[in-house]
C-alpha cells in the first residue's frame, strides 16, 4: 500500500468562466467539506491576475489546492468529481498535479 503524499494542484479556469463559477461556487464549497474534514484537502483558494483591490472584487482565473493521498489518480478521481469540472469551470486539459512536500503551513 502506498503511503500519503502532498499533491500541488493548479486547476486554470476556462477564459470567460467567471459567472459560471460564481454561479455553482456555493455548491463546490460544500461539496469540499466532507474532504477537508477528512484531512484530503489541506490548502486551497483562488488563483487571481493580480492583487485583489480595495473596492473591487478578486480576479479569478482558477483554483489552487494541496491534497494529502495516495496518488496522483486519487487526486484526479476527485477533481473530476468536482462541480467546477463537471459545469465547465476549470480548463481540464491544463490542470497540473505534482507531489509537493510542504514546510510550513498556517490558516490566514
Amino acid at each position: 500500500m502506498a503511503s500519503k503524499q502532498e499533491w500541488m494542484v493548479i486547476l486554470p479556469d476556462k477564459k470567460d468562466s467567471l459567472a459560471a463559477r460564481m454561479k455553482v461556487r456555493p455548491d463546490h464549497l460544500a461539496a469540499l467539506k466532507p474532504s477537508v474534514e477528512a484531512g484530503f484537502w489541506v490548502m486551497g483558494g483562488a488563483s487571481l491576475d493580480e492583487p485583489v483591490k480595495e473596492g473591487e472584487g478578486p480576479k479569478i482565473n482558477g483554483s489552487v489546492m494541496i491534497a494529502v493521498a495516495e496518488s496522483k489518480e486519487e487526486v484526479l478521481d476527485k477533481i473530476k468529481a468536482d462541480i467546477y469540472y463537471k459545469s465547465g469551470v476549470w480548463d481540464v486539459e491544463n490542470i497540473n498535479i505534482f507531489p509537493f512536500k510542504s514546510a510550513i503551513r498556517s490558516a490566514l
